[in-house]
C-alpha cells in the first residue's frame, strides 16, 4: 500500500513539473526565461535540475525541458550540454550507490537478473562495454538507472560505468541544447 502511494506521489510530482514548465513556456519566451535566470545562473540551473533528474529514483524531473529552453534562450549549447551532462551523471551516481550498497533489499529474481547482466559485462571487452554505455547515454532518453543500479549491484567498477555514460550524457544534452538553440524558431 505504501509503495502504491509513493508511486502516485512521484507520478504527481512529474506531472506537476511538466505542467508548471509548460505554463512558464506558454507565458514567457525562452529568451525572457534565460534573461530572468541570467547566463551564469542558467548553466548552474541546468546542472542542478539535471542532477535532480539523474536521481530519478527519488525525483523524476524531466530536466531536458530546461536544457532545451535554456538552449532556445541563447545559452551556449556546448557549455549547457556539458553542465547538464555532468549534473546528470552526478545524480545517476546515487543509483549506482543504491545498487552497490542496497542490493540486499532487491527481490532475489531481480538481483539474479542484474548479476547476470553484470557478469556478462565483466566477460566482455571493456571497449565493447564502453561503446554500449556511451551509445546508451547519448541516444536513449530513458533513465540511466537501468545500467547504474545493476552495475552497482554487481560491484562493476564505478569509473567503467561513469566515464562512458557521462560522455554519452554530455553528447545527449548538447544535442538537446542544440535542438533548442537552432530549432525553437522552427516550432514557433
Amino acid at each position: 500500500m505504501e509503495n502504491k502511494i509513493k508511486r502516485r506521489m512521484l507520478a504527481l510530482i512529474l506531472i506537476l513539473c511538466f505542467v508548471a514548465w509548460s505554463v512558464l513556456i506558454y507565458n514567457y519566451s525562452p529568451d525572457e526565461i534565460t534573461e530572468a535566470v541570467g547566463v551564469k545562473n542558467g548553466y548552474i540551473l541546468a546542472f542542478i535540475i539535471a542532477f535532480l533528474g539523474g536521481t530519478s529514483i527519488l525525483f523524476p524531473i524531466p530536466y531536458y525541458l530546461v536544457v532545451f529552453t535554456l538552449g532556445a534562450g541563447g545559452l551556449n549549447p556546448f557549455i549547457l550540454g556539458a553542465f547538464a551532462g555532468i549534473g546528470l551523471m552526478a545524480g545517476d551516481s546515487t543509483s549506482y550507490l543504491l545498487g552497490y550498497h542496497g542490493g540486499d533489499i532487491l527481490p532475489i529474481k531481480l538481483r539474479k537478473l542484474f548479476m547476470k547482466t553484470t557478469n556478462w559485462c565483466l566477460r566482455c571487452s571493456y571497449k565493447l562495454i564502453f561503446f554500449v554505455f556511451l551509445l546508451y547515454g547519448s541516444i536513449i532518453p530513458i533513465p540511466n538507472d537501468l545500467i547504474t543500479v545493476p552495475m552497482g549491484l554487481g560491484k562493476y567498477p564505478y569509473w567503467k560505468v561513469v566515464i562512458p555514460l557521462g560522455i554519452g550524457n554530455i553528447i545527449f544534452n548538447i544535442l538537446v541544447a542544440l535542438a533548442g538553440f537552432y530549432g525553437w524558431g522552427s516550432f514557433f
